[in-house]
């Protein structure tokens, strides 16, 4: 328990003394709060992979042509949808000739409709985007900004669009105090390990010379990742550029993605393990960290919990609770601070202390869902939740 508790608590410091570090830098260097002024903004292509998506995907695309960027192209790569998104992109495009649609005769996954509209961009910078995300009218600025100056890869600072009830609630709190706090002290470190596939926008050479996703994972995003940084590519996180995903409404689908999340970063992990054997922020932080948060995390928890349930035997009642109340307050201050720097609504940090508790157990349960399948040599297959279609109309 012992051994835990210093863990969680070193890893925790170090990511919120990075975060930090990040906000001053971004503070006190205006060149990196503002995008470029008098820029000659070159062509972007945005990449959409979509399968099945007719209920998101319009809602997706017309965010994109609202962006206020100057030059852009839509590529909408349908990979064998069984529903109506082909004719949606049809609609599309005969609306808007900014709108092109890439058809594949079957369903190959995700990578591969991506690389599909990679072979078909001519830009030198592409911007991938999930059928399922729509972005905020100056997000292509803000993702392209750091591509323009010297960086070779940009993640979003990605949000969940949907927050109606608690388990979305819960999914918003993970981002802005898990996800984008992580990602803001990795870019400290300079190693993002995971570039959202959400929205992000690359240089085209770069993916080209590494052969564009791979299909390896269920975590496509992850891989190509790690696999520009083993590159010695730049990847940098824009807070600033604003995305809005659906998340999961229900538990059964969020449990699916979760578990092809898991499944994705333990592949991802033993794809790159040579990683783990740099002398860099990736192989001295990046891997280590991927390594303790989808693997080791699980057997610590599992071994700590008896005693801290002895802790009342130990201790007394009284001693516990007000340890933990301890915890939470101060778990609290952090969520508060993460959603005042993110300049998100804080009220939602009232759900935060009811994650922290009820999260890890969550995901204790995907550990062993992901662990069964890999043991019992079942696939995991790519189950999206259920579309509703939302995120458009609460976001605009």
């Amino acid at each position: 328990m012992a051994v835990s508790a210093i863990l969680f608590g070193l890893r925790l410091l170090l990511l919120v003394v990075c975060a930090a570090l990040d906000v001053l830098r971004r503070k006190r260097n205006p060149r990196l709060a503002l995008p470029p002024e008098g820029v000659d903004w070159p062509a972007v292509t945005v990449l959409v992979p979509a399968y099945d998506e007719e209920r998101v995907l319009a809602g997706t695309v017309r965010s994109v042509l609202r962006s206020d960027y100057p030059q852009l192209r839509v590529l909408v790569e349908d990979d064998g949808s069984t529903d109506d998104t082909v004719g949606v992109a049809q609609r599309l495009a005969e609306d808007d000739s900014r709108v092109e649609l890439i058809r594949l005769e079957r369903n190959q996954g995700k990578a591969a409709a991506l690389n599909a509209g990679l072979e078909r961009a001519s830009t030198d910078v592409v911007v991938s985007l999930d059928a399922d995300t729509v972005l905020a009218p100056d997000a292509l600025r803000w993702l392209v900004a750091p591509v323009l100056r010297d960086a070779h890869a940009c993640c979003c600072n990605l949000r969940v669009g949907n927050r109606r009830g608690w388990l979305l609630h819960w999914q918003s709190v993970e981002h802005v105090v898990g996800l984008n706090l992580g990602r803001r002290a990795q870019a400290t470190m300079g190693c993002i390990t995971t570039i959202p596939g959400a929205a992000a926008a690359f240089r085209r050479p770069a993916l080209s010379n590494l052969g564009g996703w791979s299909g390896d994972s269920r975590t496509e995003d992850t891989d190509l990742t790690l696999t520009l940084l083993e590159a010695g590519y730049r990847v940098v996180y824009e807070p600033r550029a604003h995305a809005y995903t659906e998340a999961p409404e229900r538990f059964s689908g969020l449990l699916r993605q979760r578990t092809r999340w898991m499944h994705g970063y333990l592949t991802c992990i033993w794809k790159h393990r040579r990683a783990f054997l740099r002398f860099d922020a990736l192989g001295l932080f990046g891997m280590p960290n991927l390594l303790f948060l989808h693997l080791l995390v699980f057997p610590l928890l599992l071994v700590a919990l008896p005693y801290t349930a002895r802790l009342v035997q130990w201790t007394s009642p009284a001693a516990v609770l007000g340890f933990l109340f301890g915890y939470l307050w101060l778990d609290s201050l952090l969520a508060l601070g993460c959603y005042l720097v993110d300049r998100q609504n804080p009220t939602e940090v009232v759900h935060a202390p009811l994650w922290r508790l009820g999260w890890p157990f969550f995901l204790l349960l995907v550990f062993f869902r992901t662990w069964a399948r890999i043991l019992t040599g079942r696939d995991v297959p790519w189950e999206k939740p259920e579309r509703v279609g939302s995120v458009a109309d609460e976001v605009v």
